[in-house]
């Protein structure tokens, strides 16, 4: 893991005066940013630049702080960041970080889709940056916004596309969801054709999710989608801290493929990617806009991951259409 550079550490230093909301329960995405144009070779003017135009948005932590004596009663009260914060601050100083995500990941992934994926992909990113502060405000953040689905774990002898495909005409042309997307994820959820029946493979693995929100994503450029793809990335980084691997990864599944169930599907020519990872890279880390980023980082990291030249292209095509 490597050391972050003075810029980047103080910068995230001042963006925890931020809550990790905003507007209409929108995230807060300034330290994922930070972070992902840190690991890609970001100059520290570059840093300064998106901290400027992303901080503008957001809004100063509620100075309403409560005592927390167990974090596990607070989860899904939507408030009391400030609050939770110092509880995983001190649990650090008692018990070690590492201790303090092997006991509260697996407790906090079946809410894997709290904030539409935010909670955990601002979480693998603290870990990836190794910030100690940061990990307990991630953390704070995904016990206030914890929510879950609440769909039965039943397996069917289908490839996670198959499920998908065989879910998708049962919602197609229902009237347009409400809310934002975790709201649009809970209603799809709630769905007869979803909740009443089985949805989980019987065999799986995180290339497969992987691979299906890849799929989902190059055939089309939908802001849900790419929250699908981010996060497929994210769990890889928290992985290691879920305790039951497999379980973990079906609450994953659950997630990604209810999300693309709110998309009305569709397929968009993908243009041909001209350019190389190199300049993929050195032009998102000039970037200010924070799905930009964040989306050029996940698909260089999935990339080396599983080799997929799509990851490149839907890079290439996200820099292209900002």
């Amino acid at each position: 893991m490597e050391t972050l550079s003075d810029t980047c550490r103080d910068l995230l230093a001042r963006s925890r005066r931020y809550g990790p909301l905003y507007g209409e329960r929108l995230a807060n995405h300034l330290p994922m940013t930070l972070i992902a144009l840190e690991r890609m070779g970001a100059l520290a003017d570059a840093m300064e630049r998106a901290f400027d135009v992303n901080a503008r948005r957001l809004q100063l932590h509620d100075g309403d702080i409560g005592a927390v004596a167990d974090a596990a009663d607070w989860l899904g009260k939507g408030r009391n960041a400030g609050g939770l914060d110092r509880f995983f601050q001190e649990g650090v100083r008692r018990d070690g970080l590492d201790a303090v995500l092997r006991g509260w990941v697996p407790r906090l992934l079946p809410g894997v889709s709290a904030s539409a994926f935010h909670c955990l992909i601002r979480l693998a990113y603290a870990i990836d940056a190794g910030d100690p502060d940061e990990t307990c405000a991630a953390l704070a953040y995904w016990v206030m916004e914890y929510v879950t689905l609440d769909l039965a774990l039943d397996e069917a002898d289908e490839a996670p596309a198959a499920i998908a495909a065989r879910l998708a005409p049962a919602l197609a042309g229902h009237a347009p969801w409400d809310g934002i997307i975790i709201d649009r994820m809970r209603q799809a959820a709630r769905h007869p054709a979803v909740a009443g029946t089985a949805i989980q493979p019987a065999t799986l693995d995180l290339r497969q999710v992987a691979q299906f929100a890849l799929g989902a994503y190059h055939a089309q450029e939908d802001f849900t989608l790419l929250h699908t793809v981010t996060a497929c990335h994210a769990f890889r980084v928290v992985a290691p801290y879920a305790g039951a691997p497999l379980r973990a990864l079906r609450y994953l599944w659950e997630a990604v493929v209810v999300a693309a169930l709110t998309v009305e599907p569709a397929t968009v020519p993908m243009p041909v990617a001209e350019i190389d990872w190199p300049a993929c890279i050195g032009q998102a880390a000039r970037a200010t806009d924070a799905h930009v980023v964040k989306l050029c980082y996940s698909a260089w990291c999935e990339s080396l991951a599983y080799g997929d030249p799509r990851y490149l292209a839907i890079a290439a095509r996200k820099l292209a259409n900002h």
